[in-house]
């Protein structure tokens, strides 16, 4: 089955290295993260995984100010799906703030899969346009089947058997308030959740331990979630990161592709010179060619070095199995950190 690899990041670009380690050990296909910090002068080169199509959406907007063309920081929210998946991104959620959505083809059908970042400060009429959006990617009316994963922000609900607040909700409490239309919306929807009794962020505040349930995994579809197992936080990030596999797997049409690289570093310099004298003949064929003519034999000689580079790693399905800076001392010190989270 498929694998959704979540996690709050609380700023994406120093963490890539660690990010792209976990993907690899457990071999992810679509990953979600909010908070990504990311705005229009951070190039997607900067922050693109091999192997995956990026689908972003940085804070466009001046928090608690809509009206002003000023952006706020931080805030946005990406989506990585693997290349070789059937994918586009799914408008569904444009106008929802920091918040994106993809839809990919599964054995099952389109899943609509939606990354939400929430802050508390939103205006109200921002928390109406994610509210609605919500409701029409996880309405009947539509065909695809629903993930929407992300950190809402709801202190205050419980969702250990039911989403609900607590009883005797002062009506005055704006935050309240904005939650009680979450719970709503979720209610109406008749959408399952995977986080009950978790905690997934934790932090110190003045030595007190502050311990919430943000982040939360939503579902029209309860078939469309196995099982979750959560991990130690990404980086310094306080909050946990999260493994879902998924319900559905790819279509039976998909099949693997396997590609060999050249490792250059396998060979020396003067094997390819020596290579280079004895079986190559460098001077042009005839005076008189024209330059495509030289461009295409210059391209046949070097075509014979590249031939007898050694091949290293394979890939499958367009992702690099092991990176070259992914060793097992790497592997041992990530390995210490989600133990030493774990008995924390």
């Amino acid at each position: 089955s498929l694998k959704l690899f979540y996690t709050n990041a609380d700023g994406l670009c120093n963490k890539l290295d660690e990010l792209r380690i976990l993907i690899k050990q457990n071999c992810v296909d679509v990953i979600c993260v909010t908070e990504s910090h990311l705005h229009a002068d951070i190039l997607e080169a900067e922050v693109q995984l091999e192997g995956f199509t990026l689908y972003r959406k940085d804070r466009d907007f001046k928090i608690n100010d809509e009206s002003s063309k000023e952006v706020s920081g931080k805030g946005g929210s990406v989506i990585y799906v693997r290349n070789d998946l059937p994918q586009e991104k799914d408008e569904i959620f444009l106008n929802a703030p920091d918040s994106v959505a993809v839809k990919i083809v599964t054995d099952k059908g389109t899943v609509c899969i939606a990354c939400v970042y929430r802050s508390q400060a939103l205006s109200e009429n921002q928390n109406q346009q994610l509210i609605e959006c919500i409701n029409s990617a996880c309405h009947e009316s539509n065909p695809c089947e629903t993930i929407v994963v992300g950190d809402f922000n709801l202190p205050d609900v419980c969702w250990n058997n039911s989403i609900s607040l607590p009883a005797g909700m002062d009506s005055n409490n704006k935050l309240l308030v904005q939650q009680a239309q979450f719970v709503g919306c979720f209610n109406d929807l008749g959408l399952s959740w995977v986080l009950t009794s978790e905690i997934t962020r934790r932090r110190l505040v003045g030595g007190i331990l502050q311990e919430s349930s943000f982040d939360q995994i939503l579902m029209n579809n309860e078939g469309l979630v196995n099982g979750h197992k959560i991990f130690s936080p990404l980086g310094k990030s306080d909050h946990s990161s999260i493994l879902v596999h998924l319900g559905v797997s790819r279509c039976n049409e998909l099949k693997n592709e396997i590609i060999q690289k050249k490792s250059w570093g396998k060979i020396s310099a003067e094997e390819i010179l020596d290579f280079s004298v004895e079986n190559i003949e460098w001077k042009y064929s005839c005076d008189d060619l024209d330059v495509e003519d030289m461009v295409n034999e210059l391209n046949s000689k070097l075509q014979k070095i590249e031939d007898i580079i050694p091949t290293d790693r394979f890939y499958e399905n367009n992702v690099p199995i092991k990176s070259p800076w992914s060793n097992s001392a790497l592997k041992r010190k990530l390995k210490l950190k989600n133990d030493a989270w774990t008995k924390f």
